[in-house]
């Protein structure tokens, strides 16, 4: 399936929404697909913050507030790396305007409003949901082994994410909340904003999938949300998959790394961090760099944004794509007793 509508420069004319610290990633991203794109404006209820980046990555115009950066200046697309909860009205804001739109996941705070957002929306501009753990070359690599039948029928998969990003470290400091203050006060934490990834991995890689179960506490009452789950799905074929994470695991790393096992009728793939191995009567292996895995999981995803809007090729994270996470999210949720998105446990 392609979309006809072209673009209307050569050159791709960017905004983005956001100076946080992901920031830095997607503008370093941007910098790296040459001459067929620009950011041209950033905006940031935090001028400083703002500043800093454009200073850095070369950038000509910077705003305090979305909605006068899209008016203002002329862009093609807009980057949404603000907090969750502007999400929907910066997407709003750029779709009034004819804008395409890269946005951070979730695309809004609920599944309900995810729902109304793509519903709104519509075919009015072309939007691509930036869930950006699927494009870690890790597990593109998985999904090769897959594709060549090297794993053949899928059996079970397992998959954990263990941090103690939640702990003081050595300092006293927490390494989560200094590097994302907001998760402090996110009534939904470790599902919504890091088991999601997980989850949608896995979805990508065994299919559409189901929650049977799911379980769901906090374990330190320096957040409000959850930092600890273990869910349960099942494949169309009933094949059984484990998600399983928590944020306060003394002794590992405050940067968590995955621990994935897809286990087939051919062979098995495993991930351990970023070491990843086919098993069985094929083997294969290879070791990536974490830091440079996680800028590469930025640059894949922005490339393919860049890619379809020039192609007019479908988005791999279109919102119907997209929208199938957020859903195992929610019934997550449900059925560990979390229904209410303001409340956590």
């Amino acid at each position: 399936m392609t979309e006809t509508r072209p673009h209307r420069s050569d050159v791709l004319r960017v905004a983005l929404a956001g100076a946080g610290m992901i920031s830095h990633y997607h503008l370093t991203a941007w910098s790296r697909v040459g001459n067929r794109a620009k950011v041209v404006a950033i905006a940031d209820p935090d001028r400083a913050k703002a500043a800093l980046r454009a200073e850095a990555f070369g950038i000509p115009a910077v705003y305090t507030d979305v909605a006068d950066m899209l008016t203002a200046e002329h862009v093609e697309a807009i980057d949404i790396a603000s907090p969750r909860e502007t999400h929907a009205q910066n997407v709003e804001y750029a779709a009034s305007r004819g804008i395409d739109v890269l946005c951070q996941k979730p695309l809004a705070p609920t599944l309900a409003l995810s729902e109304a957002l793509v519903r709104d929306v519509g075919s009015r501009v072309r939007l691509m949901v930036h869930e950006n753990w699927r494009f870690r070359p890790w597990y593109r690599r998985m999904r090769a082994w897959l594709d060549e039948g090297a794993v053949g029928d899928l059996l079970l998969g397992n998959m954990a994410l263990t941090s103690s990003a939640l702990l003081p470290d050595a300092t006293g400091k927490i390494p989560g909340l200094v590097r994302q203050p907001f998760m402090a006060g996110e009534a939904r934490l470790l599902i919504a904003e890091a088991l999601i990834h997980e989850m949608d991995v896995v979805r990508w890689l065994m299919g559409p999938l189901r929650v049977v179960a799911a379980r769901a506490s906090r374990s330190i009452d320096s957040v409000k949300g959850e930092t600890l789950s273990a869910i349960f799905m099942e494949t169309a074929s009933g094949a059984p998959v484990v998600v399983t994470g928590t944020m306060t695991a003394p002794g590992f790393p405050s940067r968590g790394q995955d621990r994935f096992e897809l286990i087939g009728t051919k062979g098995s793939a495993v991930v351990a961090g970023t070491r990843v191995e086919l098993l069985g009567p094929r083997s294969d292996s290879q070791e990536f760099d974490f830091d440079e895995g996680y800028q590469a999981s930025f640059d894949g995803v922005i490339a393919h944004f860049v890619d379809c809007l020039e192609s007019g090729a479908t988005f791999e994270t279109d919102p119907t794509d997209n929208l199938e996470t957020l859903r195992l999210v929610e019934h997550a949720y449900w059925a560990a007793g979390l229904h209410n998105p303001n409340v956590g446990p």
